[in-house]
């Protein structure tokens, strides 16, 4: 592992050894478009410091540059990046088409990686990559950040009244097409797609609404888009059927088409019911209503729990290890997405297109 020289160690690695706490870890930004700056924004109250960013593209390098103090060094490609030995630890927002190679050569490096959502496109990847992370006793997150916000928790806490739990309903619909149409997201090869790029958010959702309940039969049908480029080739709209073990059947209908964002999440329990709704025009409601009683306001910020970024930095500086299987505080490693990475696979395999 590449560390600062005051928490160097020559005993690192190993099933059982802890890795040496990091007080101010150095961390990259590879991919400096959208996402890469609300990661650059989270960064700025964590106390690191971000000494390298890297794009290829110099236009957004230069524009990511002018917001971070002291000014990082600039890289156009992750190898160079990598050879410089300079930091302890990257944050990869590029197209998901490049996670897997990025990720491998990060920790083959000896650096740990938290990585965007989805983590990779195959499920065989996934299951690599962290077993190379953990034999190179390294921190692999994946930044599945739904899994930190307030509604997401507060509806799975729900499940203790209103269960045992049996439908779960979700609508997630939002302008994706205009907002992406002349970006890799319009392209498979480079991992685009909404269900890959947006609709994985639901699916974990509903697997960890389920912890993980094998899946019984799915259903998959996807609507390519339409455009006057014909070399955009991805899904835009995707309704998907699950019946999970136990019982529980979820229904999801993703729109990348929408001429406005809305999320809707409903719970149907054999005690009672839960739901979210927001709109990007109103307020965003959370309740729950057991059966025979009144339904109940939730406020969500309770419930919340810390973004992907505070997480990865707060797991370099505790000095810990990697090597073993994740706790379960431990809601980013990516072991834990190996599962939906599994489940996307699947649907994009057995679906319907039209």
């Amino acid at each position: 592992m590449i560390l600062s020289s005051e928490n160097a160690s020559d005993d690192s690695t190993g099933a059982n050894s802890l890795r040496p706490g990091i007080a101010r870890p150095r961390i990259a930004l590879v991919g400096c478009g959208q996402v890469g700056e609300l990661h650059r924004a989270r960064l700025e109250i964590e106390s690191v410091d971000v000494v390298a960013i890297c794009d290829p593209d110099a236009q957004a390098l230069s524009r990511m540059a002018s917001r971070i103090s002291p000014r990082p060094r600039l890289f156009r490609s992750e190898q160079d990046l990598l050879t410089a030995g300079i930091v302890d630890g990257v944050i990869l927002c590029t197209p998901h088409g490049l996670h897997a190679a990025q990720i491998e050569a990060s920790l083959s490096a000896g650096v740990h990686v938290l990585c965007e959502k989805p983590f990779v496109t195959e499920a065989a990847d996934a299951i690599r990559l962290v077993e190379q992370a953990r034999t190179a006793n390294l921190a692999l997150f994946v930044a599945y950040t739904r899994r930190s916000r307030g509604h997401a928790r507060f509806l799975a806490h729900a499940l203790t009244e209103i269960g045992p739990l049996t439908h779960i309903n979700i609508l997630r619909a939002q302008p994706w097409r205009d907002r992406h149409l002349r970006t890799w997201r319009m392209h498979s090869g480079a991992g685009g797609g909404f269900l890959l790029d947006n609709g994985v958010s639901m699916l974990d959702l509903v697997l960890r609404l389920t912890e993980d309940a094998p899946i019984i039969h799915a259903e998959a049908d996807l609507v390519r888009a339409v455009e006057a480029s014909s070399d955009v080739d991805v899904d835009i709209r995707a309704f998907i059927s699950l019946s999970l073990a136990g019982g529980v059947r979820a229904e999801m209908t993703l729109l990348g088409d929408a001429t406005e964002e809305i999320e809707e999440i409903r719970l149907f329990g054999e005690n009672g019911t839960a739901g979210w709704l927001q709109r990007e025009d109103s307020g965003a409601e959370l309740y729950i209503r057991v059966a025979g009683g009144a339904s109940r306001p939730q406020d969500a910020v309770p419930f919340r729990a810390p973004l992907p970024d505070a997480a990865f930095v707060e797991a370099l500086r505790a000095g810990r290890s990697f090597a073993s299987e994740p706790s379960v505080d431990d809601f980013y490693d990516a072991a834990t997405a190996i599962p939906v990475i599994t489940l996307t696979e699947r649907l994009y395999r057995v679906a319907t297109w039209r």
